[in-house]
């Protein structure tokens, strides 16, 4: 290029990238514009540069003066425009050149003369081009086209002169058509192309679509690439493109004529750039007519690329060079040798959306979760998209163009459905089946491919589809992701007994995912033939409205309605097992159970709502006869009240009384309303007595301690309320657990239910091993019943068991401290879990680098097999270090000999050099999120704290900083990266400086939404909030966010897509509140970079430090302990308050569960863990169905609460909920009588 140095992209999506490419390969620099919903885009990482437009996300592209202003600051030569949006808008193009940039297509005033299309059609036939008989005009009046219709000859089409892109166009077959289709046509033109004129041509019914690809050089030469055929459609829109046309090949002495013609209509309007004529060609007669000249290059350009070796992204971009060299365009010589004389082999195009075939193929918006083309010799892939592209409501659903060449049509048809069954998109509904189904028919593949040709094309998809959801549906599966940690929830079924015997049933492998169903379920749609089983706790069952038994493997018919009504007994939990599992749902980390406290996995990351697909497979095998079922008597019962075997500790010595012990072992503690998938809030009969009076440096609470990792099952007590941690717990946190649920008795957690009783059975290693191993021998036995018919020798799951008595203690080893070596306790947590914990519970970084080293060592490849073959997970905190490993496989005394060997091994660390990485972030110590993140938690949550509204201030005062000294510890000072997980690799921090610690109790309650990027303070340590969540933290300030779910962003990676590891250090400087947005942005386009570079933290001069600052740091946390003694005394006084007043309007439980025992009274329930914004009825209110009952608020979003079908013409009998409390999801809302 000689002066086309600079080119804007006024355009998104599959073109952009394209036009990338071409730019890329001739050294054009690419400015590429976006909106915030664009952001997470190919075309916004792949450009040179990207530039965010102002503005909404629905008009941005549109704003001309905005791109042209844009183009010149950024010192662009040129615009191009791609197709859509402002491609055809004449006085965008005329804007451009006066504006002194060349603009990449026809003129402005070609443009006007083919945008009215009965302009178009008489300049078509000036040039002697064939026209569809029709008007000489416009009609102005219903009665008026019924006239010239009935001229024409019926059928007719009614056209929108000002339309394009297949809009506007509505067929009519006789007069009473007319009079309504012109309605709808002029309605049409005047709302989308602002000009409501209509003209009539006659509607060929057997044609096809065939296209000509010109070019011209703006001074009356032109040339033509051959034909496209284009003529199955969809609304008027191509869905399946070839070049060339099969027709045409069958009649190749019309490829001459085709061309000819359309060369003399870009010749005869000195038609510059590329340009597409349509034709409608009668398959009868082979007679053709001009339909329309679009003045753009067409989405379906690359298979004529393909055809005729051609790059017209390079020719339009040499037409606008010779432009800015004042040559006017290419010369005609150039242009004529370019001049091809025949095609070379066939290409097809699929175009690939995200739509919904059963929605009449209605765009579906959402998150893409795993994209894989299939790739072949002669393939070409033009896409915008990625996994982790999140496809925005706000434009056209167009992921990507499929393209095949090969040298026969039969070659590229084939290479087409490999392409098109091989590549996978997990996310929201695609057309590629679809796509699939159409290649590979016998029609299609015959050539006899008319614009009819979808009116008559039988598609079934293979799927389920989602009428209604149900109360909380979740696709889940086992083991889930034990191993991953880094706050990526363990996940899986809640229940593994129930999920296991469902898939047994079905005849798949026990761990494959299903439907997980809490209290009331869905209605679901079969489009296509299954093989089901629903088990677990009982509910209503049927099958187009004929009752189904549970615990048996069912076949269901294409276009059966299978519904799940609630539940009829006890227990909370079924599982619907489907043969195949669910295909298109994406792996994350080996599994596709949902976590939906932090959008992971399943579908979507979330709950199943009315309108989602679920693909099944298809077809079902020959071996899925017949229908096994498991007997009555070898079926889990679910009772009210439950006894769980578990064992003591983590922590029952040293922080609980023997009183406190009793209690829990030899009471029944409640079920509260507030249970979940990450945690069963219980009820005790009293409160703990303690064994300390306060946390240490863990806290002022007794309960609390240095934060350690999480033992799944652990009985763990915030404060003075104890909860059973499950599957989507957080992997580690700062509050004591005392008893840990063992690995027999984990489904009993999945089906226990508000209301219900607790009773703990302490259990010895041995005890629960014997009982772990009673499971699998169920599981097994089951498994072989399915398949023989045999259930002869299989023992049914047992309730309750004696035990010895003879259960041990929580501390399993410990070794007082050596020299430089600090003291070591093992405790235990269930059969599958060892906490190791150095020191005292005191925060230092010695133990720190303790437990990096031992983690490593553990991690070795020189590791002995049984090691790697067993250990499941590590979580190293600042002090500690928890394993998860199979108990079942490992011997517990071989782990801690193992553990005892490394210890040995470790010896002095006190002088040694950690390698690490520093990190340099930015930091905004005020935002507009931060703001309202604490405005909406004192409106809807707690409206007084001495916390509030200055964290920040609160912080610095609970400590004896001011709030400037606060600051500058933060940007002089360096924070060592302590432990990373919790939910999404959220990073705890602690000053390196003993002399900037700080101490502060978190936020009670926590709030329902802090915004992603938070630096917040709690308890003694730091934390960066890696996403949008709930959180305690107190907001001092705001950095970049430090997670990437599916991990494209720079810096991230699919297998680690968080961002720090342990032992980083990081420091921080200051930014302003708009420089920091400006990064966020780069952040979310996957374009912002950290800082950091490799350096070794010095352990010796460390512990230099903390010698030589000993007295000081002595001193200041004397003045700190006053000033918190003031600060606890009045938070105390607050909450008390608070409590009071909320308490006032509380229900008591007791009156709950005697309301619940009535049948004629129903509940409505939280569909997801939300704040309650507002509550819209009172008792005695009648209430109809679908009547919003409640708002709630989860991550700024607001969720109406409905009244379900079944509760109409009900009456409120009790509101369980308050403005600004925090409900679970499953947790109630309000009692109605019925």
């Amino acid at each position: 290029m000689e002066k086309l140095k600079t080119v804007l992209i006024a355009n998104r999506s599959t073109f952009r990238v394209r036009i990338i490419k071409t730019a890329k390969r001739l050294g054009i620099k690419t400015l590429s514009i976006y909106t915030s919903a664009d952001a997470a885009s190919l075309h916004v990482s792949q450009a040179d540069e990207a530039i965010l437009l102002p503005g909404s996300n629905n008009t941005a592209y549109t704003d001309g003066d905005k791109i042209i202003n844009i183009a010149k600051d950024r010192g662009a030569d040129a615009i191009i425009p791609g197709y859509g949006f402002l491609s055809e808008n004449a006085n965008f193009a005329r804007s451009v050149g006066q504006a002194g940039l060349v603009w990449c297509g026809p003129s402005p005033e070609a443009i006007e003369a083919f945008g009215i299309k009965h302009v178009a059609r008489d300049l078509a036939e000036k040039a002697g081009v064939p026209i569809v008989p029709g008007t000489k005009g416009l009609v102005d009046s219903e009665d008026h086209a019924i006239s010239e219709a009935e001229q024409i000859g019926f059928p007719v089409m009614l056209k929108a002169t000002g339309g394009g892109g297949g809009m506007g166009l509505v067929v009519c077959n006789n007069a009473d058509e007319v009079r309504s289709g012109f309605k709808t046509v002029r309605s049409r033109g005047e709302t989308l192309f602002k000009n409501p004129g209509i003209f009539i041509e006659r509607f060929v019914a057997e044609g096809r679509h065939i296209e000509v690809q010109v070019f011209g050089n703006g001074d009356g030469e032109a040339i033509h690439f051959g034909e496209r055929e284009c003529s199955i459609q969809r609304r008027n829109q191509k869905v399946i493109e070839e070049c060339p046309s099969p027709f045409v090949e069958q009649h190749p002495e019309l490829r001459d004529k085709l061309g000819a013609t359309a060369v003399s209509l870009a010749q005869s309007v000195r038609y510059g750039s590329a340009g597409t004529i349509e034709y409608i060609v009668d398959d009868k007669s082979g007679d053709f007519y001009f339909l329309e000249m679009n003045t753009r290059l067409q989405v379906e350009h690359g298979i004529t690329e393909m055809v005729y070796d051609v790059d017209l992204v390079e020719l339009m971009f040499r037409q606008a060079d010779a432009q800015l060299c004042g040559k006017g365009g290419l010369s005609a010589d150039t242009l004529r040798s370019l001049q091809p004389s025949k095609p070379t082999g066939v290409a097809i195009e699929a175009r690939v959306y995200a739509e919904n075939p059963l929605r009449d193929y209605a765009p579906s918006p959402g998150l893409l979760q795993k994209v894989e083309w299939e790739h072949l010799e002669g393939s070409r892939i033009d896409t915008w998209v990625f996994t982790g592209t999140q496809v925005s409501p706000s434009y056209d659903p167009l992921l990507a163009k499929v393209m095949n060449h090969g040298r026969t049509r039969a070659a590229a048809i084939k290479g087409m459905e490999l392409l098109l069954t091989r590549s996978s998109i997990c996310g929201p509904p695609t057309n590629l089946e679809f796509l699939a189904a159409i290649v590979q028919s016998e029609k299609f593949k015959s050539g006899y491919t008319l614009t009819g040709f979808l009116n008559d094309f039988k598609y079934a998809p293979h799927t389920i589809d989602v009428i209604s959801a149900g109360a909380y549906t979740l696709i889940q599966d086992l083991p889930g992701r034990p191993s991953v940690g880094k706050g990526i929830p363990h996940s899986g079924a809640m229940d593994p007994v129930a999920l296991s015997c469902a898939n047994m049933l079905v005849g798949n492998d026990a761990g494959t995912e299903g439907l997980e169903i809490t209290l009331s379920g869905p209605e679901l749609r079969f489009v296509g033939p299954a093989v089901v089983a629903l088990t677990g706790a009982p509910m209503e069952f049927t099958l187009d409205g004929d009752a189904v038994p549970m615990w048996t493997r069912k076949h269901i018919k294409a276009g059966q309605k299978l519904r799940i009504g609630k539940t009829t007994g006890g227990g909370c939990r079924a599982y619907l097992a489907v043969y195949g599992g669910f295909p298109s749902v994406a792996d994350y980390f080996g599994s596709k159970a949902t976590s939906p406290l932090v959008g992971i996995g399943g579908y979507q990351g979330r709950a199943l709502a009315p309108g989602d697909l679920l693909e099944i497979v298809g077809p079902l095998p020959d071996t899925l006869g017949g229908h096994p079922s498991i007997p009555d008597s070898l079926r889990p019962t679910y009772p009210e009240s439950w006894e769980i075997m578990c064992m003591p500790g983590p922590h029952s010595e040293g922080y609980f009384t023997k009183e406190d012990i009793t209690m829990i072992y030899s009471s029944e503690l409640k079920v509260s309303h507030n249970a979940s998938r990450s945690a069963i809030r219980l009820i005790p009969p009293s409160t703990p007595q303690w064994a300390r009076k306060d946390g240490g440096e863990g806290g002022s609470h007794p309960s609390n301690v240095v934060e350690y990792g999480y033992p799944l099952g652990a009985v763990n007590w915030t404060g003075d309320d104890p909860c059973l941690f499950v599957v989507d717990c957080p992997n580690f946190g700062g509050f004591a657990s005392s008893t840990t649920v063992i690995r027999a008795d984990w489904w009993k957690l999945g089906q226990v239910k508000a209301g219900n009783t607790v009773r703990f059975g302490p259990v010895s290693l041995d005890e629960a091993l014997k009982l772990r191993k009673q499971v699998s021998e169920y599981l097994e036995g089951i498994r072989r019943g399915v398949q023989t018919g045999n259930f002869k020798d299989v023992h049914a799951l047992k309730l309750t068991h004696d035990t010895t008595g003879n259960y041990g203690k929580a501390v399993i080893w410990e070794r007082a401290p050596q020299e430089n070596q600090p003291q070591v306790r093992y405790r235990q947590g269930g059969d599958d879990f060892i906490l190791v914990e150095y020191g005292n519970e005191q925060f230092d970084l010695n133990h720190r680098c303790r437990v990096t080293a031992l983690e490593k060592a553990l991690r070795s490849p020189d590791a002995p097999s049984w090691l790697k073959e067993s250990l499941i997970n590590t979580v190293g905190c600042c002090t500690s270090i928890t394993l998860f490993y199979d108990g079942a496989k490992l011997p517990r005394n071989q782990l801690i000999e193992h553990l005892q060997m490394l210890e040995d091994r470790l010896g002095d660390l006190s002088r040694i050099k950690v390698p690490c990485r520093r990190f340099r972030l930015p930091l905004s110590f005020e935002s507009k999120e931060q703001s309202e993140a604490t405005k909406r938690y004192m409106e809807t949550q707690r409206p007084h704290a001495p916390y509030l509204p200055d964290n920040l201030g609160f912080v610095a005062k609970n400590n004896a900083f001011t709030p400037e000294q606060l600051k500058q510890n933060m940007l002089k000072g360096t924070l060592m990266a302590v432990v990373v997980g919790f939910y999404c690799g959220n990073t705890v921090s602690l000053p390196v400086d003993p002399r900037q610690r700080m101490s502060c109790p978190k936020t009670n309650p926590s709030r329902v939404f802090t915004p992603e990027g938070t630096f917040g303070w709690g308890g003694s340590c730091a934390s960066i909030y890696p996403v949008d969540s709930p959180g305690g933290y107190m907001i001092i300030a705001r950095t970049v966010p430090c997670f990437d779910y599916l991990g494209y962003k720079a810096g991230f990676s699919i297998e680690q897509p968080w961002l720090f590891r342990d032992f980083d250090l990081l420091t921080f400087y200051q930014c302003s509140e708009e420089e920091l947005n400006q990064k966020l942005g780069r952040f979310r386009a996957g374009l912002y970079e950290f800082e950091w570079e490799d350096v070794e933290f010095d352990m010796a001069e460390h512990n230099r430090l903390l010698e030589e600052t000993a007295s000081e740091v002595q001193q200041l946390r004397e003045r700190q302990a006053k000033v918190q003694m003031e600060m606890i005394d009045a938070e105390n006084k607050s909450l008390r308050q608070w409590r009071e007043e909320k308490e006032k309007e509380k229900p008591d439980e007791g009156t709950i569960d005697a309301l619940l025992a009535d049948p004629a009274i129903s509940s409505i329930d939280a569909p997801v863990e939300a704040n309650v914004w507002k509550v819209l009825v009172e008792e005695g209110t009648a209430i109809e169905s679908k009547q919003v009952i409640a708002i709630l608020e989860a991550m700024k979003l607001e969720i109406n609460v409905n009244a379900p079908d079944d509760l109409n013409h009900g009456k409120i009998e009790k509101v369980l909920v308050q403005q600004g409390e925090t409900i679970k999801a499953g947790g109630r809302i309000a009692l109605v009588r019925s």
